[in-house]
């Protein structure tokens, strides 16, 4: 894009893939509304005249997020470049994706030949870059990369200051005063949505005796049962979610702590309707106040921040014993060892296990389908009070609620 190019600026939903185009026109004056609340919106630069997009901006502060995007004369995008908006007004780079074609006819991401690089930074400006020059029909290879902060830090710019965005300081931009030519498209129907966490789902039927699922990839009809798998002991108040063959001394604890007491600790089972005997566990709970959760937020350990996380990712704790736990920050064993681990291998469904010389118990559960890496949740009530503690087994994630 050169010096003094005039492009015009037209705000829209976004960038329909399918057809090439920019689609659900809005006024300057709702898209304004939009960034002001937070609300998902995209900004398009475009050659006067013509709906030929040379950049796009996705924004969605609401979520800290914002993307641009750059396409070729094909109109295919050819990079992009994710932020997320940080508390003083600066946007990070956390992921940049480039791809290379072979042709004007080559298909828009094409998975076999197509190049791709994909570079992705966390807050230290630690990062790994990932690259398959020839797609899937080449090779692949993988390094690590390290940037200054400041190399991936930049202002986040204010509504209409999109030649921030662009890098290029001699553009000029024109708006078009336009009045909304489409009719607003719902959230669900809108072509884009910005990367967020993994989202907690269905945690309250999760512990509702009697709640029926239909799990996802045809899998069946399974059915809710709770049960109380005793009382954690917690003279610290610290809480500790692991996979109890990783558990010693220095497992950190959550950052969010109880008072020192006892706290019962329940199982959410699911039964197969049509396979009566086979039971798993979906979730288990510290209950630390018997109230019901209005809010839910990510269980997180020191140094996690879930602002830096990819689309549907999220902190958690890896099991490669089939098996998950709670447990006080002062009930950890010294370090983990045969005999340790030959206490726990037999776990049908739940275990509650006192070690010799500690001053708490340890609470075991299976961990749903098996090895894995799982969330933990915390769950308050409309006033901010703690409500519980709850490690989801995603085993019920995709499913659908027909009963409750």
């Amino acid at each position: 894009m050169s010096e003094g190019t005039l492009l015009d600026v037209i705000y829209c939903e976004g960038w329909d893939p399918a057809a090439r185009a920019l689609l659900g026109r809005l006024s300057p004056g709702t898209a304004r509304e939009r960034d002001a609340t937070g609300e998902q919106y995209a900004v398009a630069l475009v050659l006067p005249g013509t709906e030929m997009p040379l950049v796009l901006f996705e924004i969605a502060w609401g979520h800290h997020f914002a993307r641009t995007v750059h396409f070729d004369q094909q109109k295919r995008r050819q990079s992009s470049f994710e932020f997320r908006a940080l508390g003083d007004d600066a946007l990070f780079l956390v992921r940049v994706e480039q791809w290379t074609y072979k042709s004007d006819d080559q298909e828009e991401f094409d998975p076999k030949t197509a190049g791709h690089v994909e570079l992705t930074f966390q807050p230290d400006g630690t990062g790994w870059v990932e690259r398959s020059p020839h797609g899937e029909s080449g090779g692949s290879s993988s390094t690590s990369v390290r940037k200054t902060v400041s190399e991936l830090t930049t202002p986040r710019p204010a509504f209409g200051d999109w030649t921030a965005f662009t890098k290029s300081k001699q553009l000029t931009l024109r708006t078009p005063d336009v009045p909304d030519t489409d009719p607003p498209l719902p959230v669900e129907e809108r072509p884009w949505r910005p990367s967020v966490p993994l989202q907690p789902s269905g945690l309250e039927e999760m512990f509702t005796p009697g709640t029926r699922f239909s799990l996802s990839d045809d899998l069946g009809l399974v059915e809710v049962e709770v049960r109380r798998a005793g009382k954690l002991r917690m003279p610290s108040g610290e809480l500790v979610a692991s996979d109890p063959a990783f558990l010693d001394r220095e497992t950190e604890p959550f950052t969010v702590t109880v008072p020192p007491g006892d706290y019962p600790v329940e199982v959410a089972l699911i039964r197969f309707v049509d396979e009566p005997d086979h039971l798993r566990v979906a979730a288990a709970k510290l209950v630390v106040t018997d109230v019901p959760v209005a809010t839910w937020e990510a269980a997180l350990r020191p140094g996690e921040d879930t602002l830096f996380l990819g689309d549907g990712h999220f902190h958690g704790y890896g099991v490669d014993s089939g098996t998950g736990c709670f447990a006080d920050a002062a009930a950890l064993p010294e370090k983990v060892d045969d005999d340790f681990i030959e206490r726990f291998t037999e776990v049908k469904p739940h275990l509650d296990l006192t070690l010799d010389g500690v001053d708490g118990n340890i609470i075991l559960f299976n961990a749903g389908w098996g090895d894995g890496s799982y969330p933990t949740w915390i769950g308050r009530a409309a006033d901010g009070t703690l409500a519980c503690f709850v490690t989801d087994m995603l085993v019920l994630n995709d499913a659908q609620v027909l009963t409750a």
